[in-house]
Protein backbone atom coordinates (compact mmCIF):
# COMPACT_ATOMS: atom_id res chain seq x y z
CA UNK A 1 0.00 0.00 0.00
CA UNK A 2 1.27 3.10 -1.27
CA UNK A 3 1.84 6.11 1.21
CA UNK A 4 -0.64 8.66 0.56
CA UNK A 5 0.82 11.64 1.58
CA UNK A 6 4.32 10.45 -0.39
CA UNK A 7 2.13 9.84 -3.02
CA UNK A 8 0.06 13.58 -3.24
CA UNK A 9 4.21 15.17 -2.66
CA UNK A 10 5.18 13.40 -5.60
CA UNK A 11 2.17 14.83 -7.39
CA UNK A 12 3.03 18.01 -6.51
CA UNK A 13 6.34 17.59 -7.65
CA UNK A 14 5.37 16.73 -10.87
CA UNK A 15 2.83 19.09 -11.29
CA UNK A 16 5.74 21.65 -10.49
CA UNK A 17 8.08 20.17 -13.47
CA UNK A 18 5.16 20.86 -16.05
CA UNK A 19 4.65 24.04 -14.80
CA UNK A 20 8.16 25.35 -15.03
CA UNK A 21 9.24 23.73 -18.17
CA UNK A 22 7.34 25.16 -21.41
CA UNK A 23 5.72 22.97 -23.82
CA UNK A 24 8.42 22.95 -26.20
CA UNK A 25 10.68 21.48 -23.67
CA UNK A 26 9.10 17.27 -23.54
CA UNK A 27 12.61 15.90 -23.26
CA UNK A 28 13.33 17.90 -19.58
CA UNK A 29 9.68 17.26 -18.80
CA UNK A 30 10.47 13.73 -19.55
CA UNK A 31 13.86 13.53 -18.22
CA UNK A 32 12.87 15.36 -14.83
CA UNK A 33 9.90 12.77 -14.52
CA UNK A 34 12.48 9.94 -14.79
CA UNK A 35 14.72 11.31 -12.26
CA UNK A 36 11.36 10.48 -10.03
CA UNK A 37 11.21 6.96 -10.85
CA UNK A 38 9.10 7.35 -13.95
CA UNK A 39 9.70 4.65 -16.62
CA UNK A 40 7.82 4.68 -20.52
CA UNK A 41 5.50 2.28 -20.60
CA UNK A 42 3.94 3.32 -23.90
CA UNK A 43 3.52 6.45 -26.34
CA UNK A 44 2.64 7.56 -29.89
CA UNK A 45 3.19 10.47 -31.72
CA UNK A 46 0.12 11.71 -29.37
CA UNK A 47 0.64 10.61 -26.08
CA UNK A 48 3.55 9.46 -23.96
CA UNK A 49 2.60 7.04 -20.92
CA UNK A 50 4.57 7.11 -18.05
CA UNK A 51 4.14 5.23 -14.63
CA UNK A 52 5.92 5.37 -10.88
CA UNK A 53 4.75 1.48 -9.84
CA UNK A 54 6.16 2.09 -6.88
CA UNK A 55 4.60 5.26 -5.66
CA UNK A 56 1.39 4.05 -7.81
CA UNK A 57 1.06 6.97 -10.53
CA UNK A 58 0.52 7.04 -13.86
CA UNK A 59 1.11 10.20 -16.65
CA UNK A 60 -0.22 10.50 -19.85
CA UNK A 61 1.37 13.42 -21.78
CA UNK A 62 -0.27 14.75 -25.12
CA UNK A 63 2.24 16.20 -27.87
CA UNK A 64 1.02 17.84 -30.96
CA UNK A 65 2.58 17.19 -34.34
CA UNK A 66 5.48 19.04 -33.84
CA UNK A 67 6.18 17.10 -30.20
CA UNK A 68 5.69 19.92 -27.68
CA UNK A 69 3.71 18.93 -24.92
CA UNK A 70 -0.22 20.10 -25.19
CA UNK A 71 -1.40 18.60 -21.74
CA UNK A 72 -0.96 16.00 -19.13
CA UNK A 73 -2.84 13.51 -17.36
CA UNK A 74 -1.92 12.66 -14.13
CA UNK A 75 -3.72 9.57 -13.00
CA UNK A 76 -3.73 7.55 -9.64
CA UNK A 77 -3.88 3.59 -9.79
CA UNK A 78 -6.65 3.45 -7.58
CA UNK A 79 -8.40 5.55 -9.84
CA UNK A 80 -7.59 3.52 -12.85
CA UNK A 81 -8.97 0.28 -10.94
CA UNK A 82 -13.03 2.08 -10.00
Amino acid sequence: MVNREQQDELVRKMEDIFSTYGPEQPGVIIGELSSLGFVRVGGNPAAISMENKNMEIFVIIGTDENGSVVSHEIVRFDQIRK
